[in-house]
């Protein structure tokens, strides 16, 4: 996927900035090169099928509203699966030591992302954003399995929460996967360029994290539905 996308784009700036600003510290206990890999032909091998699968679906006696069950649980666990992944990556490279109480094998993305965003002094804006961006409340209501899918397709994460409660589209599960393979996409070519010197990767960021600024409103808007 193309350095176009803000999703990318502001994920390489997040991780940029983690190293600059001294967070950088490869954690062998979390680092597992063939589940990284596994999943890389996971995300191709589904990427890839599920559209086929859906469109023979109607070849078989199903029923519709089964169809679109199984269409949001696929997604929903597509989508998933990449936030622990995330959160799996961010436990790799983050030095626990530099953060706030740490981390450990329980700890989950939301409580990363929120002691990574104190330590580098965000604003809350900006904190907000970078939430909505890894989908941090989608995660917390899967991780305890505070959802619902209902028969017209939409997937419901904290469904007696008034508060918190939110209605996802089937549309917007696939806006969402789109979101997710980007910041996955943004992971793999950051971590392949770790060896270069900072200096190469760091260079232009102060522009970039301008830039990423500027399209906090973009994100603010999925906020209204995910954060």
């Amino acid at each position: 996927m193309g350095n176009i996308d803000l999703n990318y784009k502001a994920t390489l700036v997040i991780l940029n900035d983690i190293e600059k600003k001294g967070l950088y510290h490869f954690n062998a206990e979390y680092h597992d090169e063939k589940f990284f890999l596994n999943f890389i032909e996971f995300q191709k091998g589904f990427s890839s099928s599920f559209s086929e699968v859906i469109r023979k679906l109607d070849d078989f006696d199903t029923r519709r509203e089964d169809v679109i069950l199984f269409a949001v649980y696929s997604m929903m666990s597509f989508i998933h699966s990449h936030l622990k992944i995330f959160e799996k990556f961010l436990k790799v490279i983050i030095d626990p030591t530099k953060l706030k109480g740490g981390f450990d094998e329980n700890t989950p993305l939301s409580q990363i992302l929120k002691k990574t965003c104190n330590k580098m002094q965000y604003n809350p804006k900006l904190k907000n954003a970078i939430r909505g961006l890894f989908l941090a409340n989608f995660a917390d209501a899967l991780s305890c399995h505070q959802y619902l899918i209902s028969k017209d397709g939409h997937l419901v994460i904290y469904p007696k929460d008034q508060e918190k409660k939110k209605q996802i589209s089937i549309d917007e599960l696939y806006d969402d996967s789109l979101q997710v393979r980007a910041i996955f996409d943004a992971m793999i070519d950051w971590a392949d360029t770790t060896d270069d010197l900072p200096k190469n990767k760091t260079d232009t960021i102060d522009d970039i994290v301008k830039g990423l600024i500027n399209q906090v409103s973009f994100l603010d808007r999925k906020l209204d539905r995910i954060s």
